[in-house]
């Protein structure tokens, strides 16, 4: 499944939100980080990997983010929802 959003935040903060987000104690997830980057990050979880991607698209003037995933993972929807609600100057 593949899953794409735009945010106001940073790439920079999304990759971190999202490594805070999979890998915190209280995760629900409870992934750890198999690979990352400057405009990635994977991670593996009891089900799956989840490889979340982060980019300026200049044309928007916003961050889209691609989240990819073999299996549906209700933490994905959860961590979107948190993208649209993050504020960028946190």
């Amino acid at each position: 499944m593949i899953t794409e959003t735009t945010t106001r935040l940073a790439p920079a903060q999304v990759l971190d939100g999202a490594r805070r987000f999979f890998t915190s104690e209280d995760s629900l997830s409870a992934a750890n980080v198999v690979s990352e980057s400057d405009r990635h990050l994977t991670v593996a979880t009891f089900r799956s990997r989840l490889a979340i991607s982060a980019w300026e698209d200049e044309e928007l003037g916003e961050t889209r983010v691609r989240v990819s995933t073999l299996r549906r993972q209700d933490s994905v929807g959860q961590f979107l929802s948190w993208l649209n609600t993050a504020d960028p100057s946190e």
